[in-house]
């Protein structure tokens, strides 16, 4: 029997965890995703504030989904907001996230009141993502939430671009967070030890290939990685004659951006 999709206030099936389903793909634990693990799990022991920031593709919101998925699995609520979203849309998107019953209430001061009773039944995980698209009302209406002495709850900012210096610029927040971490692209040593365990298709690839392949495309983002993995395997079921290979690569990445000569 299929299963319904998650709530989008919840954490989402494990299938979705990889670029396009990618069939194969096993979960590689870089030292960026254990960090990660180990700083939620002390978020969650403690009930703070963190930040976690770094370049679109990095692997920050795959490294967070798994970490809740271990630690909170049914007590995170996940949100997302533009740029415009109000006070009274963040709170009434608060009150369905928590699944409080009828309608989100028009009197906002009620709306809170019935916010803090709910959180502080149990403890909460608040995931609010994409941080850098968000506005300072939200900033101040998840400082104020967590400021309740009666809510044990724990708040994790994740985004990309200029997410830091969003938290940074918002001071009663900042003072508050009890840390930050910055994702990076992955070193080569990281790519060597890595991307085989990653898929097979990486399986016999020497280190000159591995090498090749990102510096010609993927430059450490584990998305990049993915993309190239997907459509390598599609290559390889569509002709079996085919091997992982410079050539492949450079065919791989026309595809990808038809609008750069790679050599």
């Amino acid at each position: 029997m299929t299963q319904p999709p998650a709530p989008a206030c919840r954490l989402p099936d494990p299938i979705h965890d990889h670029y396009q389903r990618l069939a194969g793909a096993h979960t590689v634990g870089t030292k960026a995703a254990r960090e990660t693990e180990q700083l939620i799990k002390e978020a969650i022991e403690h009930h703070s504030i963190i930040c976690i920031h770094g370049q679109v593709g990095l692997g920050k919101t795959f490294a967070v989904h798994r970490a809740l998925r271990k630690f909170a699995p049914h007590n995170t609520v996940r949100l997302r907001f533009d740029a415009s979203a109000t006070k009274t849309e963040v709170y009434h998107a608060f009150w369905r996230a928590l699944a409080l019953p009828g309608k989100p209430l028009d009197n906002l001061a009620a709306c809170k009141g019935d916010i803090r009773q709910a959180l502080a039944s149990q403890p909460h995980v608040l995931l609010i993502d994409e941080v850098q698209n968000i506005n300072t009302s939200l900033m101040e209406s998840a400082r104020i939430l967590w400021d309740e002495e009666t809510n044990p709850l724990t708040v994790i900012l994740v985004g990309s671009g200029n997410t830091r210096q969003r938290v940074l610029r918002h001071a009663p927040l900042h003072s508050r967070l009890y840390q930050a971490q910055q994702f990076r692209p992955l070193s080569l040593a990281e790519v060597f030890n890595n991307i085989p365990p990653y898929h097979a298709v990486w399986n016999d690839a020497d280190q000159d290939l591995l090498a090749f392949t990102d510096d010609a495309g993927a430059h450490g983002y584990f998305r990049n990685w993915a993309k190239i993995t997907f459509h390598a395997q599609e290559a390889l079921k569509k002709n079996p004659e085919l091997t992982m290979s410079k050539e492949l690569i450079r065919w791989i990445l026309g595809r990808l951006d038809t609008t750069t000569r790679h050599s």
